[in-house]
Parts: structure tokens; C-alpha cells; sequence
């Protein structure tokens, strides 16, 4: 039981500042169950992944701005829909079942299946193939690919890629759908 707070990206000043921003997000909520919060810093943000298994809470992935941590996972945490036990117990009663429709299903031999659903295709997008981008650490100095999806005729940007070898971030480009959409991955060679 207990807080565990992993941090990675950032200096210690920003790592002691971020830690006590997830202790106050958390509040009371901190002292019952087994927290793991992992921090990210990428580009002046925070990427989060909150986990508390026994709250029903695994792989909660957040995206915070520069110095809104705290709000960011308390609001995440308190948002209406989430599975958060603590809401639950703090009214003092057990979630109402869904009510109960006037209609009764037929017997087991006579149910029918339900009527096929047609699938819409994805819109219409000139895709250019799958972009490879060799690389080498800057850190480990190992080769590694970047692998990302290009559509035609679209330009490259620079992207943050973690090497498969060493976790250094290094920049390297892709193309421009990919690196907006955080839609590619980096393998070892």
C-alpha cells in the first residue's frame, strides 16, 4: 500500500515540484491503496499514467501542460463516469443498477442474432506506404529505425523518439501525420 511516483525527463527541482503536485492531486486517496504514478516530461508537458489496481484504475493515460500536474490528475480522477470507489463510499451507498426495461428477452431457442452491422470505411486518405527512418543514438551511438505510417505528397517534422536501446529521447523526423499524431515507433536494427 502506499504512493510510488516514478519520474523521468526532468531535473531534480522539476521531479521534487512534480511529486508533490501528484501527493496533492491525490490527497487522502494517497494513504489507501497501491499508487504508482508514472511522470514523463516531453516538450514543456507531462505525460501520466496512473495505476491503482484495487480502485479499478490501470494504464489512466493523462497529458499535462507545464505547471497544471495537480489539477490535471485531480480532475482526471474526480471526472463524473470514472470508476473511482472513494465517490461511491463517500455517498454511502452502492452504485443504482440500471432500471429494468418493461420488455422481458425471449427464451433461449427463439433469440435471433442481431442484424449485421455494415462497416464505414476510415475517410478517404492517399496513403504513401510505411516511412522508415534510420537512426543512430546520440547517447549509446546504436543503430535503430524509426517506423511510421506516410500519407503522400505530406512533409517531414521533428519528433521525440526514445532509443530502443538506452531510452535516450533523441529528434528525429518523420512524416508530419505521424509526428502530430504520435503514431510511430523505434525498434532496434
Amino acid at each position: 500500500m502506499g504512493l510510488k511516483v516514478m519520474c523521468a525527463g526532468c531535473s531534480k527541482e522539476e521531479r521534487d515540484i512534480a511529486e508533490n503536485a501528484v501527493r496533492q492531486a491525490l490527497g487522502k486517496r494517497a494513504q489507501s491503496g497501491a499508487w504508482t504514478i508514472s511522470l514523463v516530461k516531453i516538450t514543456g508537458r507531462w505525460s501520466v499514467t496512473v495505476d491503482e489496481p484495487s480502485s479499478g484504475i490501470r494504464a489512466l493515460t493523462l497529458v499535462a501542460p507545464q505547471g497544471r500536474l495537480r489539477e490535471t490528475i485531480a480532475g482526471a480522477l474526480e471526472r463524473p463516469g470514472d470508476a473511482v470507489p472513494e465517490r461511491a463510499a463517500a455517498a454511502g451507498s452502492a452504485p443504482t443498477p440500471p432500471p429494468v426495461r418493461g420488455r422481458t428477452p425471449p427464451p433461449a431457442g427463439q433469440r435471433t442474432a442481431p442484424p449485421a452491422r455494415e462497416r464505414t470505411p476510415p475517410p478517404a486518405r492517399a496513403r504513401g506506404g510505411g516511412g522508415r527512418s534510420p537512426c543512430q543514438c546520440e547517447k549509446c551511438r546504436l543503430d535503430f529505425v524509426v517506423i511510421y505510417e506516410t500519407v503522400r505528397d505530406e512533409g517531414e517534422a521533428s519528433a521525440p523518439v526514445a532509443c530502443p536501446h538506452c531510452w535516450h529521447v533523441n529528434r528525429v523526423l518523420v512524416g508530419e501525420s505521424a509526428a502530430e499524431s504520435r503514431d510511430y515507433r523505434a525498434e532496434k536494427t
